[in-house]
């Protein structure tokens, strides 16, 4: 059967616009949340956010990029350019029939949507063209224009979910030989509609985000690109390159039960779960580390809590679970890529980020959460579970290769 690698991953985040300075604040448990900067929150009940704050367009696009292309465009490309870079895959070399693109995201272009419609109520100019960029299927396309690629472009969009869902994509469509190389993730740019959209919800706390903490109230948003290169082993065997990360089962399973709320006994997190293992012919006792979603809000934690304690029984008091969303905040629809990202540095490193703000784990945990410090703990295989509005959950299954 048709085995998929991950060679190579790119990362414009808040806590660092490369893998090694994302990968390194998560190690120092820095945060990336704070005041917005970006607009204007005049009014907003909940200003703060997890922004990317050094990233700078002039050091990794060129001018005719810069003025092209939105935010969340120079987000992806950036973090697509350093993904092929680690990956030494120079795409002029390829079949670029057999490359495709998955690109997550749950907002596309709405800060374009935004510029139009304040240009518009102000009576001010607006190129029209720029709202190419609107829809949120417009960044995959445009990634794909800009690296010359012919293979399947999808925009998977479910929400908080969709960044695994895409990982789980990219390992079936390779299985069945659709493609070689998938540039696979998710991508957001905050704006107004959606953290004001949030805290209309009152999802959004004005502490700090504290995942799985008894005292947890909320969660803030964040923005960036965490993109992969999905690769088919041995393509990239041929390649020279190396194969000690895979990706091995993906599952999708969702609740029928509310449009933001989530099942509350964890039902479908768990299913999805259980289906990625099946996929991946392994037992809970074969995983060695769970990332969670952890979105630090009351529900949801809860409910990935008792989740997690129906798939894994008894064993998960000692299975090390964390969450980065304290770091770098809910990024939505690019949230499971950046959890991709991590776990393959885990599998890596041996060493689990902590999780950041859990001063107080919640009791009823019921498994191993990492606080505090980084741990170093053997880690053969990694599960990362997302879960979304409308009872979404995706999970999918690392492992080192062999």
């Amino acid at each position: 059967m048709r085995r998929a690698c991950i060679t190579g991953c790119g990362a414009v985040s808040p806590i660092g616009s490369s893998v090694a300075a994302f990968w390194n604040a998560l190690l120092r448990g820095d945060g990336g949340l704070g005041a917005i900067r970006s607009f204007d929150t005049a009014g907003f009940s909940v200003a703060q956010a997890g922004e990317v704050r050094d990233f700078d367009p002039r050091r990794r696009l060129s001018d005719d990029e810069q003025h092209r292309l939105g935010g969340i465009d120079q987000f992806a490309l950036a973090a697509t350019r350093e993904a092929l870079a680690e990956a030494a895959l120079d795409l002029a070399a390829l079949d670029r029939a057999r490359v495709g693109v998955i690109l997550s995201t749950s907002l596309g272009g709405m800060t374009v949507g935004e510029a139009y419609q304040e240009a518009a109520a102000n009576g001010q100019p607006f190129d029209a063209r720029r709202l190419f960029h609107f829809p949120y299927y417009a960044t995959a396309n445009r990634l794909a224009r800009e690296l010359g690629v012919r293979g399947p472009v999808i925009s998977p969009s479910i929400a908080c979910a969709s960044g695994t869902q895409a990982i789980g994509m990219a390992l079936d469509l390779i299985r069945n030989g659709h493609a070689d190389v998938f540039v696979v993730g998710g991508a957001e740019a905050l704006s107004r509609f959606v953290v004001s959209g949030f805290n209309c919800l009152r999802a959004t706390t004005t502490d700090t985000v504290r995942p799985f903490d008894a005292q947890r109230s909320g969660l803030l948003l964040g923005e960036g690109a965490a993109l992969l290169i999905v690769e088919e082993r041995t393509h990239a065997r041929e390649r020279g390159v190396r194969t000690d990360v895979e990706v091995v089962g993906a599952g999708l399973a969702g609740d029928a039960t509310h449009m933001t709320a989530p099942a509350r006994d964890g039902s479908g997190a768990a299913r999805s779960m259980r289906m990625a293992l099946t996929d991946a012919g392994l037992t809970p006792t074969d995983v060695d580390f769970v990332s969670a979603h952890g979105t630090g809000t009351v529900y949801n934690d809860a409910m990935e809590m008792a989740a997690i304690r129906a798939v894994f029984g008894e064993a998960a008091v000692r299975l090390p679970v964390n969450s980065i969303k304290g770091s770098i905040g809910h990024t939505l629809a690019a949230a499971g890529a950046f959890e991709a990202i991590m776990c393959a540095q885990i599998l890596r490193t041996g060493l689990i980020p902590a999780t950041l703000n859990c001063a107080q784990p919640d009791p009823a945990c019921g498994f191993d959460l990492v606080v505090r410090t980084p741990r170093q703990h053997a880690v053969r295989t990694c599960l990362s579970t997302s879960s979304a509005f409308a009872g979404n959950n995706a999970a999918i299954i690392m492992a080192n290769g062999n």
